[in-house]
């Protein structure tokens, strides 16, 4: 099977409602329910493309584990890859705590242990192999905007990332682990990336076009001045490092996942982040480079979408390419007024230079933060997915599509039916499949849901 464009990246963690703490309690009066005035998106055209027909759900993980975090990814041989955290059943994590979200600060109760797991799909995500444990030690491994990541050789052996808190517990002075498949299909034990202890978080990881790995992460190894700096580290096909890390940025905003595309046969590589000024305006950025990652150009924003606001959103963008070489661009704001809060996409097609105005996706239905993530096929056309509260205030996952004429919207459809609440779908394409994944907490529980549709192309 021929695989498109995917990018999908982080994820929550069990544990009941996903408040912001002082994001929402600062701008939750400003964004007033507007449900009504904002049930809309992205105008649609005369004749819209038909809704997207999705099966049946899925789960995947032990649901007795509180499996949570997916993300998704298809390999060189056509599978269905998905890995996701659970509670780690060992002895090393009998005496874990009952799971906390960590927004605002990110410094709230220990995270407890948990195991990464991977499992694959050879009939496009109908059934599933039995999943194998990623990570050899008992580790804290953490989740939502930061959530282990897949990428995979041109052998098809999979490299793995995540984040855990650091020495003290605390998850906002991380270490960045990355472990790889052997001959054997096992996972090797895991190193740290990171050379400064405790300084990094929200890694992604991508194949680069000479078969080295490029592992991007978030770093605060200088305090001051803040906000943060975006640090690379290439690694060999054999999980050796071909480097130390190195910086390529700085001023990103501290607590939004990244994203990486690659261009011109792998010369080009953009990220995409977050970043942050000093009167903390909070717009998305793409950073390009045409030597493959070894320098960078200064950022470019996207959107001057003049979000200001003094904590992190926890809400990262998400970048793809089509065969046309387009970049096309997801994010969540809250902009300079409610009216103008919700869920965004731009293109770029001329390689980076500039991007045409936003577009909305979808409007916000009440006063929250959303997560949003896309997958590009090569032809251009782009699937959307993401959060938004429906009408009994619950967090709820829906789709829509842009032919690749970029003007044909299909509808906003719903996809989930959360008893409690849905956060941060992933999404990953093929020529025929959309696949969009998701966790689902009501309480304490926590299940990763996955759901596919067929295209008609």
């Amino acid at each position: 099977m021929k695989t498109r464009t995917l990018v999908a990246l982080a994820h929550p963690r069990p544990g009941g409602r996903r408040a912001h703490g002082g994001i929402l309690a600062t701008l939750g009066l400003a964004l007033s329910v507007f449900a009504s005035a904002c049930a809309g998106g992205a105008p649609h055209t005369a004749r819209p493309p038909a809704a997207l027909t999705f099966g049946a759900e899925k789960r995947l993980g032990n649901a007795n584990r509180n499996p949570s975090a997916p993300f998704l990814r298809y390999a060189p041989n056509g599978r269905l890859y998905a890995i996701w955290t659970e509670d780690d059943s060992t002895a090393l994590a009998a005496a874990r705590q009952p799971v906390a979200h960590h927004h605002g600060s990110g410094k709230t109760a220990p995270s407890p242990a948990r195991v990464a797991l991977m499992a694959w799909s050879a009939d496009g995500g109908e059934t599933w192999s039995a999943p194998k444990r990623v990570n050899i030690d008992s580790e804290a491994i953490q989740g939502e905007e930061n959530g282990p990541k897949l990428a995979f050789g041109r052998d098809g052996k999979a490299y793995a990332v995540w984040s855990i808190p650091g020495e003290k517990g605390d998850k906002t002075r991380a270490n960045i682990r990355f472990a790889r498949e052997d001959a054997q299909g096992n996972f090797t034990p895991a190193q740290t990336l990171n050379e400064i202890k405790d300084s990094a978080r929200f890694p992604i990881i991508e194949r680069a076009a000479d078969g080295s790995l490029l592992v991007a992460w978030i770093d605060r190894r200088a305090d001051n001045p803040m906000p943060r700096s975006l640090y690379l580290k290439r690694i060999g096909p054999s999980g050796e490092p071909i480097a130390q890390s190195y910086k390529v940025g700085e001023g990103l905003c501290e607590c939004c996942r990244l994203g990486m595309a690659f261009g011109d046969d792998g010369k080009s590589v953009y990220i995409v982040s977050r970043d942050v000024d000093r009167k903390q305006i909070r717009n998305h950025v793409v950073r390009k480079s045409t030597d493959g990652g070894r320098t960078f150009a200064p950022p470019l924003e996207i959107s001057d979408d003049g979000w200001q606001v003094p904590f992190c959103p926890h809400s990262g963008p998400t970048i793809g390419q089509d065969a046309r070489g387009y970049l096309h661009v997801t994010w969540f704001t809250l902009g300079r007024s409610p009216e103008q809060a919700g869920v965004y996409y731009a293109v770029s097609q001329d390689g980076g230079r500039s991007f045409a105005p936003r577009a909305l996706v979808h409007a916000n239905t009440a006063p929250d933060i959303l997560h949003t993530t896309l997958a590009v096929a090569s032809d251009g056309a782009v699937y959307f997915a993401w959060t938004n509260l429906d009408r009994e205030k619950k967090a709820q996952v829906f789709v829509r599509a842009l032919a690749s004429d970029g003007k044909t919207w299909s509808p906003v459809q719903q996809i989930s039916r959360a008893r409690g609440n849905a956060s941060r779908p992933v999404a990953a394409l093929s020529d025929d499949r959309l696949h969009v994944a998701w966790t689902e907490t009501d309480g304490e529980t926590a299940r990763v849901v996955l759901r596919s549709a067929s295209l008609v192309r």
